[in-house]
């Protein structure tokens, strides 16, 4: 039963019985000796032969129209939408018969326009084609419901990437969005068919009865009922086995639903291991006939917008200029990136940066006002007409590889260079050699769900830089894949940037990345640029509360109240050779949200300079009362998590408020107020690393109050 329980089968049998007994009971009334001579007469003949020509064109028409309804009602955003869907929709709830009188009102000779078109000549009503109308007019709500429906559900990521590639709208229609609804355009189509066969009531009101013309099947099984009911029956079960025929063959063995790339396959596991393909190959052969075409391959110069050329990229590294101001979201995020350079975004979810990323690629509506400039092109900016994403030079890499489940591995890398307007064969032989380079050239024929998550992620790589972006957008990449598989994707792109460098964006929680990939860090809080500077000091010396998380170091931000350094004999700095107001400090009070945080500094610090001090997890003891000995800093905090860390535990706490609604005390002077004079945010939220044993020993749960404690001389003081 698949964990489904089993009170289901009563009324599953129930429902079933109530749609299959009665059509199986028609067996038991047909004479089968007189079927064929009564299949075989001209009014039957002529009648199924009508019903299967009128029921499969009235479909074709159901298809042309709402796709295209079925899509802007999904996608389109316009007024009166919901109106528009439900008038669409309204045949599925009307009686057929006043389907056919709207129908005669409509094109009837005293109608809305039939008597227009009684002047030229058409008359429409009682003829064929009014069976058509009237048979499309009850089946088109069943394809466009279903499509409606599948479309509203269906995850438009694999349309974004594409457009990254250079795909314009019509041909992610065709190559992208409607194989991936295939099973829904299907079901839509067969529906469609299936209501127009058995159309009865609007048939016999707007088209009449006339053999030959407009008797269908259902209309010769209505008139056989007065004066011959077995035939009736008879023709009853010839239309039942005619749909029952088609229904089987139109769902007849498809293939299993595709997984995404990464669930374990048997092909997969055929495949090299990561070991083997741990550096991105860089000695490409020469471009040629063989190896990317010429420029004479696509309009203007496209095969060298497309493709990579032999070494390098064809054209430099270009800056990229971008301020994203999003009122709504609190966004405002300005900042340049230089030729080549690789930044990574950090921030907690919600500072900003899927709503960056989207800005920059031109994804998405995040409803504000962004400006991006690549070199000397404009994007997007005041008075500048935006660019769609096809022509934007921007590339796309993911969390998930989103590879074109319909289409071969190097089919996939080939998309963007054919979308741009490479010739297919140049672009399949730069595939190939783009799938040699980051070890994947054994997968060109396979498709995606034959793929583990690292193949996959490699390929996408390859894809992502088949179209030689200008700038790449890199959004966790490595986040869904295990750490093996993870380090060798960014050991292969960390060699395609040395090998061609451009300016990438990288966005990730992950420190790995950061180390190995980055330059330059820019962390987002609360919509706002908290941060920015070369990856090592970041890593090494962080000046934002995420970024110290990030690092794997508490922080807590402050003002200076107390500074005092060599030959100083004023606890405020006044001494020899210095004012009263800055001191090079070596012994720094800073008044944070915690308390009076002492700690040492290198850095000049002014009296009342917001600061921040760092001192790492490891360094802090945990205790359940407030230890006693040489001047430490000790904060009643309040525990609220304890997760692994590593062979250790990471102990979490917070300045919240403890069981019973009080806040958590603070040692030393000077907290109150200071989380409004410094802007932190408060509760602050500190770190301690303990050994197993330890915490077992200390035996505290969420929510009880401890003491944590750190030496001043493990605290290191900041300039902000």
């Amino acid at each position: 039963m698949n964990g489904l329980p089993r009170w289901l089968v009563l009324p599953a049998v129930l429902g079933a019985l109530l749609v299959v007994l009665p059509v199986a009971s028609l067996l038991t009334r047909v004479d089968v000796g007189s079927l064929w001579l009564l299949l075989t007469a001209p009014g039957a003949r002529d009648a199924l032969w009508l019903s299967l020509r009128t029921s499969v064109v009235a479909t074709v028409l159901c298809v042309l129209l709402g796709v295209p309804l079925a899509l802007l009602l999904a996608r389109a955003s316009f007024p009166g939408r919901r109106l528009v869907r439900a008038l669409l929709l309204l045949p599925l709830v009307l009686p057929p018969v006043v389907g056919g009188l709207a129908l005669l009102t409509l094109l009837g000779r005293s109608g809305l326009l039939g008597g227009a078109l009684e002047v030229i000549g058409v008359r429409v009503p009682f003829t064929t084609a009014a069976v058509v109308l009237a048979q499309a007019f009850v089946a088109l709500p069943f394809l466009v419901l279903t499509l409606d429906g599948a479309l509203r559900s269906h995850d438009t990521a694999h349309e974004d990437v594409a457009a990254t590639l250079g795909a314009r709208p019509t041909r992610v229609l065709r190559r992208v969005t409607l194989p991936a609804l295939a099973p829904a355009l299907v079901s839509g189509t067969v529906l469609a068919f299936a209501r127009a066969l058995g159309e009865f009531g609007a048939t016999i009101t707007f088209a009449g009865a006339l053999q030959g013309v407009t008797q269908t099947l259902p209309l010769e099984i209505y008139l056989q009922r007065s004066s011959d009911p077995d035939a009736a029956v008879a023709l009853s079960l010839v239309l039942v086995v005619v749909a029952l025929a088609i229904i089987v063959a139109a769902y007849g063995p498809w293939p299993p639903p595709v997984p995404e790339p990464g669930a374990p396959s048997p092909a997969a596991a055929t495949g090299r291991t990561y070991a083997e393909v741990g550096t991105y190959r860089t000695s490409r052969p020469a471009r040629g006939a063989d190896a990317g075409g010429t420029a004479s391959d696509g309009p203007t110069g496209v095969a060298g917008d497309a493709g990579v050329a032999a070494g390098g990229r064809s054209r430099p590294p270009a800056s990229l200029r971008v301020h994203v101001r999003v009122p709504e979201r609190g966004v405002d995020v300005a900042f340049e990136v230089s030729p080549g350079e690789v930044v990574a975004i950090l921030g907690p979810n919600g500072a900003g940066k899927s709503t960056l990323l989207q800005a920059v690629a031109g994804l998405g509506s995040h409803g504000g006002d962004a400006t991006v400039a690549v070199g000397d092109r404009m994007l997007t900016g005041p008075g500048v007409p935006t660019l769609p994403p096809r022509d934007r030079r921007v590339g796309w890499l993911g969390q998930r590889a989103l590879l074109l489940r319909h289409l071969s591995v190097a089919d996939n890398v080939a998309f963007g260079p054919v979308s741009r307007g490479m010739r297919r064969a140049a672009a399949r032989s730069l595939a190939r050699s783009l799938l040699a380079d980051v070890g994947a050239a054994h997968l060109a024929v396979r498709r995606p769900h034959e793929l583990s998550g690292g193949q996959a992620q490699r390929v996408a790589i390859a894809r992502a830089l088949a179209t030689d972006p200008d700038v790449l957008l890199v959004d966790e990449p490595f986040a869904a894949l295990d750490v093996g598989a993870a380090q060798h994707a960014r050991l292969l792109l960390q060699s395609a940037h040395r090998a061609a460098p451009r300016t990438t964006l990288l966005v990730t929680h992950d420190l790995l990345d950061v180390a190995q990939l980055a330059d330059r860090v820019i962390v987002l809080e609360h919509g706002r640029v908290a941060e920015d500077g070369p990856a090592a000091e970041v890593l090494t010396r962080p000046r934002s509360s995420f970024g110290g998380r990030f690092a794997g170091v508490n922080l807590l931000v402050g003002r200076v109240a107390e500074a005092a350094g060599n030959g100083s004999t004023d606890a405020l700095g006044a001494g020899p050779g210095r004012t009263a107001d800055i001191a090079e400090a070596s012994n720094v009070v800073l008044t944070t949200a915690l308390g009076d945080v002492h700690g040492t500094s290198d850095d000049l610090l002014d009296l009342g300079a917001e600061a921040v001090a760092l001192f790492e997890p490891r360094a802090v003891s945990v205790h359940r009362e407030p230890p006693g000995g040489s001047p430490r800093n000790a904060f009643s905090v309040v525990l609220t998590g304890i997760e692994p860390h590593g062979p250790l535990l990471r102990v979490w706490a917070t300045a919240g408020r403890a069981p019973g609604g009080h806040s958590a005390e603070v040692s030393g002077t000077g907290a109150s107020g200071v989380a409004g004079a410094v802007g932190a945010a408060v509760p602050e939220h500190i770190a301690a690393d303990l050994t197993p044993a330890a915490v077992a020993e200390l035996g505290a749960a969420p929510g009880e109050r401890l003491w944590f404690v750190v030496k001043a001389a493990e605290v290191t003081v900041l300039l902000r």
